[in-house]
């Protein structure tokens, strides 16, 4: 993680969030723009960027179905990975905690088949 701190991915993708949503366009154009500003940061960026996005869609009534089986896949994959060289124990630990938060409520969230819907 050259380019950025643990917790520094967390609140910048929040606050995006929450500034896309300031343009009155909606809760789908916010997270999809969020979620596309911060893709392919880096093995563990990617992580810790779908987590965060996680975190922002449990928040919600529904879910599109594509962001819960994208999410739930490649979070899934996370406990194969040795992040030990760019991750404190402190914040693996976290992430391990926060990455089975977001797996779990994707698992039982009310699911939306519309991509377009509100």
């Amino acid at each position: 993680m050259e380019d950025w701190e643990y917790n520094e991915i967390f609140e910048v993708i929040n606050e995006d969030y929450n500034e896309y949503l300031k343009l009155n366009r909606g809760h789908e154009y916010a997270i999809a723009r969020t979620t596309n500003e911060y893709t392919n940061l880096g093995k563990v960026e990617d992580f810790i960027v779908d987590t965060a996005v996680g975190e922002i869609l449990l928040t919600k009534d529904k879910v599109f179905v594509g962001y819960v089986e994208g999410i739930s896949k490649r979070l899934s994959k996370f406990k194969d990975l040795d992040v030990s060289n760019d991750l404190t124990q402190e914040e693996i630990a976290d992430l391990t905690k926060r990455i089975e938060k977001v797996l779990d409520g994707l698992n039982k969230v009310e699911k939306d088949y519309n991509p377009y819907s509100e």
